[in-house]
């Protein structure tokens, strides 16, 4: 009699984790108890927005409607309930977050999306994150996952938190970019790649006994460390991708980036949320102001065609650090943030650039576009749904046979940066219109600098092209000229 042997062999894998690098310069005796601890998430709420606006431009239709259509898409809410049985575990070291290393959220859900006579139905879908981050800075990117299985959106530009108080994990303005996938089901190629709105979550953590929830003492004893004790320097490191927002009339779109930044610095850098109690350093609500703007050349001239007002920071991940004493309202040095096209379409963060003191990069919240005199200390108004506060600009501007280059420059104006020239930087765009919005076709190429040192590099000093800074007691000022040799003795 023949007897089978049945083996089963069980294949597991553990991914290798590489370390930031204020772990790697860690010592601590329970770094490694740390690090191999896993906290979990689970349960909570997912709250999907859609830019309605914008997929009305696209002639996509999202039921149920919006609670209210003539606000700004951030007012609208599709709240559903994540399962208490699905979960992501997290590499959580002394309370910072650092990797999503396994697991899945899963939300029960109940919208739908048509164009013509296409239409998806979404009862179901899972959060599912990605072996890696589509971007560095990124802590996690998700694939959006629905019940049959299609790949529908990638969410990326995580705001991901850890509220102490409550033990709860926040991942906030998320934004949804739509796929391939999801275009091919809809029967509408235009919709791919295109930003169309954002996903937000709380869930509950589960907390290892013996996991510490701060570093206390050791490299975070002496910090934070300020200017102008240590030199602050952000330096913008990205800008991730450029997105038609939403058509304004007839002639005029609203246009916003993505940003990605680092402390390259020996100073932390205060991230205060406005209106909130007043903080170190300066004993106030400092916080950094991105602002961004469009230009082309054009004939021989550099012009600029649209400018934002100034996006209010308000909280940095802290990703890939040198150093990470924990608080998402302090850039640590080293670190890295991300903030993606929705949240720099936010009303709530969107103010004027004239209350802004430049060169000093200050700001005052008493009698501001959000609280006018007389001052009650609270945030009571906020941008329009439309054009305020936003860069918009002529789409024939954008089509101009005679266009050279266009160039989205984006800038990060941060209190005592002692180089204000790495905080900015430029890709080149190439707008087109589709039928149904635009593609900005990005630029391959992310450089450091104002989009006008590509017109003319600076320092130039010839008789046909001449490009000097000069600066003043009250800030600086780029001036740049070209010559054009006509012929016939003219210029």
């Amino acid at each position: 009699m023949k007897k089978i042997f049945v083996i089963i062999v069980l294949f597991t894998s553990t991914q290798l984790l590489a370390l930031s690098p204020w772990l790697e310069n860690l010592d601590a005796a329970d770094k490694q108890q740390q690090l191999d601890l896993r906290w979990q998430a689970y349960g909570g709420e997912a709250d999907v927005k859609f830019m309605y606006s914008k997929l009305r431009d696209m002639q996509i239709q999202v039921s149920p409607k919006p609670e209210f259509p003539n606000k700004h898409w951030d007012y609208n809410h599709l709240v559903f309930p994540i399962s208490e049985k699905s979960k992501l575990e997290l590499q959580m070291p002394y309370g910072n977050i650092e990797k999503i290393t396994a697991g899945i959220l899963q939300i029960n859900s109940n919208f739908s999306m048509s164009f013509g006579k296409s239409t998806i139905k979404v009862s179901s879908f899972s959060l599912v994150p990605m072996d890696e981050p589509t971007g560095n800075s990124d802590i996690v990117t998700f694939k959006f996952i629905d019940q049959d299985n299609s790949h529908l959106f990638t969410i990326d530009s995580v705001h991901i938190e850890y509220d102490k108080e409550k033990q709860l994990l926040l991942m906030a303005n998320m934004d949804l970019f739509a796929t391939k996938k999801l275009a091919e089901l809809l029967q509408h190629p235009a919709l791919e790649n295109q930003v169309i709105g954002q996903i937000h979550t709380y869930s509950k953590l589960t907390i290892p006994e013996n996991a510490k929830r701060e570093l206390k003492g050791l490299t975070c004893a002496s910090r934070p460390l300020w200017s102008p004790d240590a030199d602050t320097d952000v330096s913008l490191i990205d800008i991730g991708t450029v997105q038609w927002v939403r058509n304004i009339g007839a002639d005029k779109i609203v246009i916003a980036p993505s940003a990605r930044l680092k402390n390259v610095g020996t100073a932390d850098v205060p991230w205060w949320q406005q209106f909130t109690p007043d903080s170190p350093p300066y004993n106030n609500d400092q916080h950094p102001f991105l602002n961004w703007a469009i230009y082309r050349e054009i004939d021989g001239r550099f012009e600029q065609l649209g400018y934002s007002g100034v996006k209010h920071a308000f909280l940095t991940i802290n990703s890939n650090c040198t150093l990470n004493c924990g608080n998402v309202h302090i850039l640590w040095i080293g670190c890295e943030d991300v903030y993606g096209v929705g949240n720099n379409d936010s009303s709530f963060a969107l103010g004027p650039r004239a209350e802004i003191e430049a060169n000093a990069g200050t700001w005052e919240n008493c009698g501001s576009f959000f609280d006018p005199k007389p001052c009650t200390g609270n945030h009571r108004f906020s941008s329009n749904g439309l054009d305020e506060n936003r860069l918009t600009v002529y789409t024939d501007d954008l089509t101009d046979a005679n266009n050279t280059q266009i160039f989205m420059q984006a800038w990060y104006l941060i209190r005592d940066d002692i180089n204000i020239f790495n905080t900015m930087g430029y890709r080149t765009i190439a707008p087109t219109d589709s039928g149904f919005g635009w593609e900005m076709n990005m630029g391959g190429t992310f450089t450091n600098g104002a989009a006008l040192d590509n017109y003319v590099t600076p320092n130039t000093t010839s008789a046909m092209a001449a490009s000097q800074t000069v600066a003043t007691g009250e800030g600086q000022f780029t001036v740049a000229v070209k010559v054009i040799d006509l012929g016939g003795g003219l210029y």
